[in-house]
């Protein structure tokens, strides 16, 4: 089982057009939410699309894995891992919760950004907390980190935090002035005003804002510490080469502008 993991992660560190080593057992379990255009989901058929389901599956394609994607709301993709249900979640940030039940592989740097029409934002937590009026809309269960929840428990405590379930239900609160401020990377809501239809018009008009009192973190993908050995370390070998080639940013940056990549950047190569 070592042995082929190795070989497996050499072969793919060569970057040769197909993967050796044994293919995956069974169809690896992807939880699937809509993160702008790093995951679409279509409600009414069920299609899963995007970066990341793309190369997921002309990666398996070559490794002999096969991905399927069961559209479930985000905190329920967390659930599936711990309990086993699911192996993989994508487009996540690496907190300590989330490590007592995945093994975490970064795929990108990440700084995720006010989000709001303002033409004078704030530029810091502290004159966030400070600016009368405004409320910040955030996503469940999207978790940036230490200093991310700390800001919200302050917030929620003024009565100036709202929780919504998906990022598409903040464009359209921001296009009908009904949110102020959203928090989250700059290409997940440009993807949300695409799929809400608004990129054309809200679009025009959204700024997006370094937060200073917040620090630059990474997105990665989890793999649950459930899945089988051999399983995870076919999955940890092409999410790293992945990684390492630079197809995932190269990717994504083709549907957006340099504004809208604002949050993403790649990682040193040496890491």
């Amino acid at each position: 089982m070592i042995r082929t993991a190795f070989l497996a992660a050499a072969v793919l560190a060569a970057a040769l057009p197909a993967c050796a080593g044994a293919a995956c057992s069974r169809a690896i379990v992807v939880p699937a939410s809509s993160l702008g255009r790093m995951m679409t989901v279509n409600e009414a058929s069920g299609e899963v699309g995007g970066v990341y389901p793309e190369l997921l599956r002309e990666r398996g394609r070559r490794a002999g894995c096969e991905f399927v994607f069961p559209v479930v709301p985000r905190a329920r993709a967390e659930a599936m891992l711990r309990q086993g249900e699911a192996d993989l979640m994508v487009g996540a940030v690496q907190v300590p919760e989330r490590d007592q039940w995945g093994r975490y592989v970064p795929m990108i740097g990440t700084e995720w950004m006010l989000v709001s029409t303002d033409a004078d934002p704030p530029r810091s937590t502290e004159e966030l907390l400070a600016r009368p009026g405004i409320r910040l809309n955030v996503v469940r269960s999207y978790n940036y980190g230490p200093a991310y929840l700390a800001l919200l428990a302050r917030l929620d405590k003024q009565g100036r935090l709202e929780y919504v379930k998906d990022p598409q239900t903040i464009a359209r609160k921001m296009d009908i002035g009904r949110a102020s401020y959203a928090y989250m990377p700059s290409n997940t809501f440009a993807g949300a005003l695409e799929e809400a239809g608004l990129r054309d018009s809200l679009g025009q008009r959204v700024h997006y804002t370094r937060l200073a009192g917040i620090p630059p973190s990474t997105s990665g993908v989890y793999i649950s510490r459930k899945t089988a050995p051999d399983d995870a370390a076919q999955l940890a070998a092409m999410l790293e080469h992945l990684s390492r080639d630079g197809e995932l940013l190269a990717r994504t940056r083709k549907f957006f502008t340099p504004a809208e990549m604002s949050s993403s950047f790649a990682l040193p190569r040496g890491r």
